[in-house]
């Protein structure tokens, strides 16, 4: 089993997670002429929505329906449904687009998205409360998971496989083994 999250390209997303949808990023600027936006991303969903598919936007979370989805270096260039003018892209611009995770495609198995593994319970591969896994870091090398302990204190865990003995999202659990060095003072 892989302990990564995020999707191929990038090991942790930046993804937030609200009730029930994902903020996914931010429309900047329109682009072109015909209706397109610019969106800065806070995950890679590019390979994980398709077009057809609903994003909502804003506050109020209005459905948009993605007529067209490519890359532009760190940024999408998205058509949606209705907006053919760039005026129209113009009134979108600074709006939040939310996605449901339902609509994205199913990452690899034993690969994961922050907002998936964020707030999960962690323990020892005995059952033993540890604490709760409070935010993701991307290295060169691997992941890093910050745990907040039972006592308060904070924690720096590697998401290797030696650490890291499975993840349980139906239950939300990671369960890791404590090396020695890893917790202690």
């Amino acid at each position: 089993m892989t302990a990564r999250s995020g999707a191929e390209s990038s090991r942790t997303t930046g993804a937030r997670r609200t009730k029930d949808y994902l903020v996914a990023g931010r429309i900047v600027r329109p682009h072109g002429l015909r209706g397109e936006v610019v969106v800065e991303p806070e995950f890679d969903w590019i390979g994980r929505l398709r077009a057809g598919r609903p994003m909502f936007l804003g506050e109020d979370k209005r459905r948009a329906r993605v007529s067209a989805l490519r890359a532009q270096g760190a940024r999408y260039l998205v058509g949606i449904e209705g907006c053919t003018t760039r005026s129209q892209a113009e009134k979108l611009r600074g709006q939040i687009v939310h996605l449901r995770p339902a609509d994205l495609t199913p990452l690899p198995d034993g690969v994961y998205y922050r907002w998936q593994l964020v707030g999960l319970a962690v323990e020892t591969d005995d059952g033993q409360p540890l604490g709760e896994l409070v935010e993701i870091f991307a290295t060169g090398a691997n992941d890093v998971y910050e745990v907040r302990l039972e006592d308060g204190r904070r924690v720096l865990l590697p998401a290797i496989e030696p650490v890291v003995r499975g993840i349980d999202l139906e239950h939300g659990v990671v369960r890791i083994r404590l090396m020695p060095g890893l917790i202690d003072p």
